[in-house]
């Protein structure tokens, strides 16, 4: 096969470029990988350049009509604000025609034709968006004061959850494809249009065989995008003193204490419902997501009243954040590994942006996918490091199979990389477990610079909200 039909199927659908191997997707040697990457980038970029306006616009900025080497494309890596930079007070006066002519300078999917007569709410646009069209827009949590949406569509959902199930193959001990089904413990909302709650019917597809009896969940119902924008800006507001200014409808308002009574409700239930959850699937096959913290608080309590190797040994246990302002004790991971009867941990590193789940290996390091293609950016000027060694600086990516919007993202993330392959066996580029927010080291201030490009980028947004009103 030619370079260009290699890197199509490479980055058309992973699972079957490498027969649904995750070690193998990890072993490529170095210069093979690069040239996969490159030529996959190539195609991304020439087949966006006049699809997706905003890629448009920016590349015209720069006078950039191709990509020669994979640094080439940094200068067009979108800043994580682009997905936020519409007026806000277009989702405040639901005017989600005009949000919806703003998505579509995101994507090459066609949204001319769908209608929103009638629809006054958040929810109500997200349902006509799924009824209406093959994009399952979602949004972030809108702690902010205002919500990111992602223009992404349901083929590429299933395709992200194909490769997140090859991932799970690998860390669990299954062979490569398999479709063994796993019960998943769920501890929020059943559904919702952020993106973590819009991949619970993927979830269920690929993880549970289809079975949502095996999909066991915290909250049955639905969580408002709605009340998640409201509490957003009711948050935001009310650390700059400014919670008068805002506006609520008293339908809204009710719903705001409607959601005020179920999140406390849920925090108070949490633990009540992992213990059932754990109770009534002892010795089956699970993948459990959870506070790091909370699952150390249950094993413990569990061990001392000599439950130990609750589920099936070819279990997901994955920890992540949750205790903040915490020190988890010494040998707090085997605890949870003794309880819960596995012998590894796998926390992952993802984000909304990125179709991409970086699961840790046996020392602690997150391997970047593949398909995606990382990029060490110094915080403060914005020029990459070099793609070899150590380096310590911004994450930013170039998601190969985002085939319907543009890959390329710059993260909030402090990172430290190496480019060497890493003492596990695999070459893929790893990253030290140790993540920050740059806004967190910097008082909440984190500038993004993008290689002497911010004129550019500023040029494009400008162009993202033309006619907008």
């Amino acid at each position: 096969m030619t370079i260009a039909t290699d890197a199509r199927q490479f980055s058309s659908d992973p699972t079957i470029y490498f027969d649904g191997s995750y070690k193998a997707a990890h072993s490529l040697p170095r210069e093979e990988l690069e040239r996969l990457q490159l030529e996959a980038l190539r195609q991304r970029f020439d087949e966006m350049r006049g699809g997706v306006q905003m890629l448009t616009a920016l590349a015209d900025e720069l006078g950039v009509t191709a990509i020669d080497k994979l640094d080439d494309v940094v200068p067009l890596l979108f800043k994580h604000t682009v997905y936020k930079s519409y007026p806000v007070s277009l989702l405040e006066k639901g005017r989600f025609d005009q949000i919806t002519k703003w998505i579509s300078r995101l994507t090459t999917v066609d949204l001319s034709s769908l209608d929103f007569s009638g629809i006054t709410t958040i929810d109500g646009w997200f349902d006509a968006f799924d009824a209406q069209s093959e994009m399952r827009l979602s949004h972030s949590s809108g702690t902010s004061g205002t919500m990111s949406f992602f223009p992404r569509t349901d083929g590429e959902m299933h395709l992200w959850f194909r490769t997140t199930r090859m991932l799970t193959n690998d860390a669990t001990g299954l062979p490569a494809n398999s479709e063994a089904p796993f019960h998943c413990i769920w501890p929020t909302y059943r559904s919702g249009r952020s993106t973590i709650l819009r991949s619970t019917d993927y979830q269920i597809q690929y993880f549970c065989g289809g079975d949502e009896s095996k999909f066991h969940v915290l909250n049955p119902g639905r969580m408002s995008s709605d009340v998640m924008f409201l509490a957003g800006r009711l948050r935001n507001a009310a650390a700059r003193g400014e919670v008068a200014k805002i506006e609520i409808s008293p339908e809204l308002r009710a719903r705001r204490e409607e959601f005020e009574s179920t999140q406390k409700n849920l925090r108070q239930s949490m633990t009540a419902f992992l213990e059932d959850a754990i109770e009534n699937l002892k010795g089956e096959r699970v993948i459990m997501v959870g506070a790091s913290n909370q699952m150390y608080e249950i094993a413990r309590s569990g061990l001392e009243r000599g439950l130990k190797d609750v589920f099936a040994p070819d279990s997901l246990i994955q920890p992540s954040g949750g205790a903040k302002g915490q020190v988890q004790p010494e040998g707090w991971r085997d605890v949870i590994k003794a309880f819960n009867g596995v012998d590894k941990l796998v926390p992952m590193y993802s984000m909304s942006e990125v179709m991409g789940a970086h699961s840790t290996c046996e020392h602690d390091r997150y391997h970047i996918v593949p398909w995606t293609i990382l990029f060490v950016l110094d915080p403060d000027t914005g020029e990459v490091y070099p793609r070899g060694g150590q380096h310590t600086g911004r994450a930013a990516f170039f998601d190969t199979m985002a085939n319907t919007y543009w890959g390329g993202f710059v993260t909030g993330d402090e990172v430290s990389v190496d480019w060497e392959p890493c003492k596990c066996g695999l070459t893929t580029p790893h990253i030290s477990h140790a993540i920050e927010r740059y806004s967190e080291k910097r008082g909440g201030d984190d500038k993004i610079s993008c290689a002497a490009a911010d004129g550019a980028h500023q040029s494009a947004i400008d162009f993202l909200n033309t006619a907008l009103d």
